[in-house]
C-alpha cells in the first residue's frame, strides 16, 4: 500500500522574505484544525496542492476553490506564509511516509520556520496565562507567556512534527492555547490566530470566533440549565410516588 506524498499543484511566489510553514491537527479542542482553516479563509490564501493519501479519502466538502482534501496546502499572496491545513489526522501506521511528505514540503517550498498549532487542557493552567509554547533547540524564537509545563505528554501528530523538526534542525515552536479537550474550542483558536500573526507580523481579525465562542457557550449554558431544570423535575416526581 502506498504512503503519503506531496503533490504540488504550482510553484509558490518567488521572494526573499522570509517564509513561515503553519499547521496543526484536529486534537484538543480541534484548536489546530479551527486556527488554520480560519487563516486561510482571513486572509484568502490559495491553494497550492496537497499531501496524497494512502487511501482515497471517503468524505469531502464543497469550497470556493473545488472538493476538499484530507491535508491541502495554501499559500498568502506575498509568498509568506504557507497553511498545512489538516482536516484528519494521518493514519498512526503511516506517520513516518506522512513525516516524510511533510519534510519534503518545507524543504521544496524553502520554509525558514514551523509553527505547529495544537492545544493544552485548561486544568494545567497555573494563572492568568492564554497559551503555552515551545521551541525547538535551532529556534531563536520566544513568545510572551509560559513555556510549556513539564509533566503532561504532547501526543499525536503534532508532537511528531515537533520532533522531527528537533532531530532534522528545523526552527520551529508549537503553540498551545488552554482549551477544553473534548470540545470544538474557538475562543482557543482565536489565541492561536493572534499568535500566529504576531509571529509573521499579519494582522487577522479574530471578532469572528470569538462570537462564535459566545453563541456556543450560551448555547450550552442554556442545555445545562434546561438539564438542571428537568432533573429537579424528575426528582420531584420520583418522591411523589415512593
Amino acid at each position: 500500500m502506498k504512503g503519503y506524498r506531496l503533490h504540488l499543484e504550482e510553484a509558490p511566489p518567488k521572494g526573499s522574505d522570509k517564509r513561515y510553514l503553519v499547521t496543526g491537527f484536529p486534537g484538543f479542542g480541534a484548536v489546530g484544525f479551527i486556527a488554520i482553516k480560519f487563516i486561510v479563509e482571513k486572509l484568502r490564501m490559495r491553494r497550492i496542492g496537497f499531501i496524497d493519501t494512502p487511501r482515497i479519502p471517503d468524505v469531502t466538502s464543497l469550497e470556493d476553490y473545488g472538493l476538499s482534501l484530507p491535508h491541502e496546502i495554501f499559500i498568502n499572496e506575498r509568498g509568506t506564509l504557507v497553511a498545512l491545513l489538516n482536516r484528519v489526522n494521518p493514519e498512526r501506521s503511516k506517520i513516518n511516509s506522512f513525516a516524510k511528505s511533510f519534510l519534503d514540503l518545507v524543504s521544496t517550498l524553502k520554509v525558514d520556520e514551523v509553527i505547529l498549532v495544537g492545544g493544552v487542557d485548561s486544568r494545567f493552567r497555573e494563572g492568568s496565562e492564554e497559551y503555552r509554547w515551545l521551541a525547538t533547540r535551532v529556534s531563536d524564537r520566544r513568545l510572551k507567556a509560559p513555556m510549556f509545563m513539564k509533566g503532561p505528554f504532547i501526543i499525536g501528530p503534532l508532537a511528531s512534527l515537533l520532533l522531527l523538526c528537533e532531530l532534522r534542525n528545523i526552527p520551529a515552536i508549537a503553540v498551545f492555547p488552554y482549551t477544553e479537550p473534548d470540545s470544538f474550542d474557538h475562543r482557543a483558536a482565536a489565541v492561536a490566530v493572534k499568535v500566529v500573526g504576531e509571529i509573521v507580523g499579519v494582522e487577522v481579525d479574530v471578532s469572528e470566533l470569538l462570537q462564535h465562542a459566545e453563541m456556543l457557550e450560551r448555547l450550552e449554558e442554556s442545555l445545562r440549565q434546561m438539564y438542571s431544570t428537568v432533573s429537579e423535575a424528575s426528582k420531584r416526581e420520583s418522591r411523589l410516588y415512593m
